[in-house]
């Protein structure tokens, strides 16, 4: 078993701003339009519970792109987007959970609440971006996923390799790089 490092922190954490703000604000939204205060209730407590996780996410995050970034395979721009987004997400989920829980103490305030729901928007909407340059940033750019890196012979006999399944210089060893070749020489169907 793994030990338990910063990136797999980070790597638990992380779903649940995300899909507590995107759920928030999908059951809020619904409530919102159906007159249902009570969906509109529960997207406020879920977008307060996305903001009780923030910010463990946020920082196990900061620990562990500190570490990532010490890979030969990641380029630093990549660690410091996903970084840049998922501070505004933090400032963002942060406030609108400040909003949501005064809201939790005002319940027949439909204002307040929708006004809570209508951040959520952007919150839901800064979580998916920021998720998406962190997926860069853990499974490569387009580019990198097609094949073992020019010049390289994948066949070699295993080294020391990473918790990633690569050596040292960055090339895949074990099972992948058996298949990666095959994946990259099969034929492509024309379009």
């Amino acid at each position: 078993m793994p030990a338990m490092t910063w990136k797999y922190i980070h790597l638990v954490l992380n779903p649940f701003p995300i899909v507590l703000s995107i759920a928030g604000t999908v059951v809020g939204l619904a409530g919102w339009i159906a007159g249902r205060p009570a969906w509109e209730r529960w997207g406020v407590t879920a977008l307060l519970l996305a903001a009780v996780a923030a910010p463990f996410t946020y920082y196990s995050g900061i620990a562990a792109g500190d570490v990532v970034a010490q890979r030969t395979f990641v380029k630093p721009g990549l660690i410091q987007t996903h970084r840049t987004w998922a501070t505004w997400t933090l400032i963002a989920i942060v406030a609108d959970g400040v909003f949501a829980a005064f809201s939790a103490f005002q319940p027949e305030d439909g204002r307040l609440r929708r006004f809570v729901i209508l951040v959520g928007v952007a919150c839901a909407v800064l979580a998916g971006i920021t998720g998406f340059m962190g997926g860069r940033i853990a499974h490569g750019p387009e580019e990198r996923r097609s094949g073992p890196a020019a010049g390289t012979d994948s066949m070699r006999a295993p080294t020391a390799t990473t918790d990633e399944g690569r050596d040292e210089a960055g090339v895949v060893t074990g099972a992948e790089a058996a298949v990666a070749p095959r994946i990259a020489a099969a034929p492509r169907r024309p379009a």
